[in-house]
């Protein structure tokens, strides 16, 4: 009975161990720090500026180098917390964040918006994937911590990607690159 028992205990620990190793190995994506603060003045507003962990796998860094673009996005959204009914939304922004190879000129291009920026490397490239500065949530309100609740995602939107690859992609594999909603702490109002 003891000798089951042991085993039993073995198994369980190892079983663990496994989980553990394959929880760490998908969060290729994780926020560091962030923060939402608002501005006054003529180009003041609600913004959100975070920094976060991305890995790009050996599969999604190959089909990268053979020109298939990745699509990123960043979704923010604030609500003002209420007693007497549900929380009520009152601003929310999405940005998409597009990195791409060109294998002719071997560059890695970053597209935000109407911005372009090409880099040599992929490390340069990431940095700028990486770092969310001043990402306009709403227009100016004042807004603090003790009222209003903010939270973030971050992720790779697999629905931008040929049709071939939506069809054979899976949950646990090394294309679910997502951070899932965090919460977002509310800084001091700047002028």
């Amino acid at each position: 009975m003891r000798f089951i028992r042991k085993i039993a205990i073995i198994l369980f620990s190892l079983s663990a161990l496994l989980c553990a190793a394959e929880g760490a190995a998908a969060d290729q994506i994780a926020p560091l720090e962030s923060e939402i603060f608002s501005i006054k003045g003529p180009r003041g507003g609600v913004f959100f500026k975070g920094s976060f962990e991305l890995d790009l796998s050996n599969e999604v860094f190959n089909v990268l180098r053979r020109g298939i673009a990745l699509t990123f996005i960043i979704e923010v959204e604030i609500e003002k917390k209420r007693w007497y009914w549900v929380d009520k939304k009152i601003a929310d922004a999405k940005e998409r964040i597009r990195l791409s190879f060109n294998p002719l000129t071997r560059q890695y291009r970053v597209s935000i918006g109407n911005m372009n920026q090409s880099f040599e490397t992929l490390e340069q490239a990431i940095y700028l994937l990486r770092v969310i500065s001043n990402l306009k949530v709403s227009n100016y309100r004042k807004i603090d911590g003790e009222d209003y609740e903010a939270r973030a995602r971050f992720f790779l939107d697999t629905s931008r990607l040929p049709k071939p690859f939506q069809v054979t992609l899976k949950k646990d594999d090394d294309w679910n690159l997502d951070t899932g909603w965090f919460d977002v702490p509310i800084g001091a109002e700047e002028n």
